[in-house]
């Protein structure tokens, strides 16, 4: 006679296996979000206020300080997005709700200069990667997918 709680301890375990690696990504993805969104306030107030006209003007560098601040706003934006994305996934992961998910948000945050947080994006990406292709961790996915 087989064990029927069996199935329901090993769930748990691979549940508990996910959680930290997404809840890891999700910290480092979140202040992320957080000191790029201070930094754009920064340059929109810069540009609002007309500060960067007058370093312009005393400023002989032939690339203007407007011009390197907006440049500055839009790597900005794309970190948020790249941020944000990885958030997402490490809720999904979290949830194992969407393994594709996870594992794209995983090697996202692996990405230098893109992903959330540089140097913390690396090694939690790298452990949400090794955690997510263990095969017992590929089976929860599945199985949370065909009960909801």
């Amino acid at each position: 006679m087989s064990n029927p709680y069996q199935t329901t301890l090993v769930n748990n375990q691979d549940s508990d296996e996910v959680k930290a690696p997404a809840l890891a990504l999700m910290i480092v993805a979140t202040i992320s979000i957080v000191m790029v969104s201070l930094g754009l306030v920064m340059d929109i107030f810069l540009l609002m206020t007309g500060a960067m006209e007058g370093l312009d003007a005393d400023d002989r560098r032939p690339i203007p300080q407007t011009t390197t601040l907006i440049v500055r706003m839009a790597w900005g934006l794309l970190l948020a997005a790249a941020s944000a994305f990885v958030l997402f996934g490490a809720i999904k992961m979290k949830d194992k709700s969407n393994l594709g998910l996870a594992r794209a948000a995983a090697i996202a945050a692996l990405v230098p200069c893109v992903g959330p947080c540089c140097i913390l994006g690396i090694p939690f990406g790298i452990w949400a990667l090794l955690v997510l292709n263990k095969p017992n961790v590929k089976a929860s996915f599945r199985d949370s997918q065909s009960i909801t």
